[in-house]
Formats: structure tokens, sequence, C-alpha cells
């Protein structure tokens, strides 16, 4: 397995995605020193991370101490701003934790699941997938959430009929037969 890849701690992360609607890719992009990380994720994994990470941030500010801190609305601005990359993987499983030392969010992005796709243990020490660890304060995080809110919802419209997502070149509603 490959050395995992750390990003501790991020100058900027950025979740958006590129391309039309219909056609977009998802994607996650974090910035250290000058290096850039870029993965690419399913619109349905953008939308569950934000609201995972909501969720786990709710808690983590409840029990801290110390408030959340803002982040500057320049850098707020960024955190949603992809820019085109070729991504060095396809994130299969995500995972969230927090280091209470440093008050850092950490994102674990793993190319490789625990589970083969029928559901099935594959031993670890198998699995050449890469890992990604971006380090982030929870105020990075935050505007990551609403950036990757937005860019989920900003695609394609339903169908009223079927709620399939509607082209812009048109639809064909099952609906209508």
């Amino acid at each position: 397995m490959p050395d995992p890849i750390e990003f501790d701690p991020v100058d900027l992360i950025a979740i958006g995605a590129l391309g039309r609607p219909g056609e977009r890719r998802f994607m996650i992009q974090a910035t250290k020193e000058g290096a850039r990380l870029c993965v690419m994720l399913e619109k349905q994994q953008v939308a569950l991370l934000a609201a995972e990470a909501e969720e786990f941030l709710d808690r983590v500010t409840a029990e801290e101490n110390e408030p959340e801190r803002a982040l500057d609305p320049a850098n707020d601005a960024l955190c949603g701003q992809i820019i085109e990359a070729e991504p060095l993987f396809r994130v299969r499983l995500i995972g969230i934790g927090y280091d209470r030392d440093r008050q850092l969010v950490l994102l674990e992005l793993r190319e490789q699941a625990d589970e083969d796709d029928e559901g099935r243990p594959v031993d670890r020490y198998d699995v050449d997938g890469q890992i990604a660890r971006v380090y982030a304060t929870r105020a990075q995080i935050r505007a990551m959430i609403r950036h990757a809110a937005t860019s989920v919802e900003s695609g394609r419209p339903p169908c009223p009929l079927c709620e399939g997502p509607m082209d812009p070149d048109g639809h064909f509603c099952p609906r209508w037969n």
C-alpha cells in the first residue's frame, strides 16, 4: 500500500463540480504550500458528506470549550472554487475525525472500500488504493459544507411528474407514456 498523502493542515479546502448539469464531475481539492490534492466523488457522496460533516461539527462544537472561529469571507468564497485538474483517484470511502489538541477536523479519503463490490470483506493489506488525509479547521469544513450543498442543488431540475432529472436538451418522461 502506498504511503498516505497528508495535507496537515490545509491552506484551503474546496468542494464543487465542473461541467454542465448532467455531465458534472464532483471534486474535493486541497492546497498546502503550493501543493494541490484533487480527488473525485459522486454527487451522492458530496451530499452525504455535507450532511454527516455538519452533524459531526455540531457535536464537536457543543463539546468544545472554545467557540468556532469564523473564516475570512475571501477564504470562504474560495472553498467553492474548483479548478480544472486531473483527479488523483475516485473516492470510495470517507472518514471524518477530530483532533481535539490541535482543534482540526480530519477527512480521510480512501480509494478502496473495506468490502468488494459484492459486499465481501477485503484484506486491507491486499488493497493498493491511495489514502489522503486532509486536516482543516472547523470553519474551513463549515464553508466546504455550504459550498457542497450549493453544488449539489445546482444540478438539473427534477421533472414535476417523474422526479427524474431533466436535461437541458429535453426530457423523456416515462409518465407521458
